[in-house]
């Protein structure tokens, strides 16, 4: 494959310091953008004799991923694109695009629609677009999540809960969500947490729990850009 990402996935490395957090939760997007004029540089791996949809090497082999997202905000929405690639030990490429923008309509509610999955490179070994919508509530004690997504033959209702508490003055949140999969034949439950051990770092890792097959697991480091 491709190293089309390498290039791309560098020049954004060099963006100015900010802050930021990511905007999905493990397994769904959320209806949340990352903030105004900020980059999140990613690097992730997935680990566990289960599949995932990071597994680029195959189920129970490491997979190493790289990718960014940046967030662009007007009076009126907010948006998001973002890029990510496999890039070792074996796989390199496809670069994947996504996409999505989001506005408050309520207090303490936000909805967004998006399209994630497009393959730029590779598109055969992608496989298809995601399209989605997402509404996300905070009811003070915990933040809901639910939307639908479209992708041929795997359509998907997504649902998470998530919660955030003040630990050693850092914010760690907690959450969990709901995928379905195969077409709508069985589910993955995930559950994870994202912390913060220092300004410009997001530390990411979730399990994977599916009805069928065996479980796996992501962690990711996320690096976070002003620009």
């Amino acid at each position: 494959m491709k190293k089309t990402a390498l290039p791309i996935l560098a020049f954004f490395t060099f963006s100015l310091l900010g802050t930021a957090t990511p905007t999905g939760l493990n397994n769904i997007p959320t209806a949340d953008t990352v903030p105004h004029r900020v980059v999140a540089v990613q690097s992730f791996s997935s680990f566990g004799a289960g599949a995932n949809q990071f597994a680029a090497n195959g189920p129970g082999e490491f997979s190493y991923w790289m990718g960014f997202k940046a967030g662009y905000g007007f009076s009126w929405a907010n948006f998001e694109m973002g890029l990510d690639s496999p890039l070792a030990p074996r796989e390199t490429g496809p670069l994947v695009f996504q996409t999505k923008a989001n506005m408050t309509p309520w207090k303490n509610g936000v909805i967004a629609l998006g399209v994630a999955n497009v393959g730029l490179t590779d598109s055969a070994i992608s496989g298809k677009p995601f399209t989605y919508a997402m509404i996300a509530q905070d009811f003070g004690f915990i933040r809901a999540h639910v939307g639908y997504g479209l992708q041929t033959k795997s359509n998907s209702l997504l649902l998470g809960v998530d919660r955030t508490w003040k630990v050693w003055g850092r914010h760690l949140n907690l959450n969990a969500d709901l995928v379905q999969g195969g077409n709508q034949s069985f589910w993955l439950p995930a559950l994870g947490f994202k912390f913060d051990p220092v300004d410009y770092i997001v530390l990411e890792a979730w399990s994977n729990f599916p009805e069928r097959g065996k479980p796996s697991y992501i962690g990711k480091i996320n690096l976070v850009f002003g620009v």
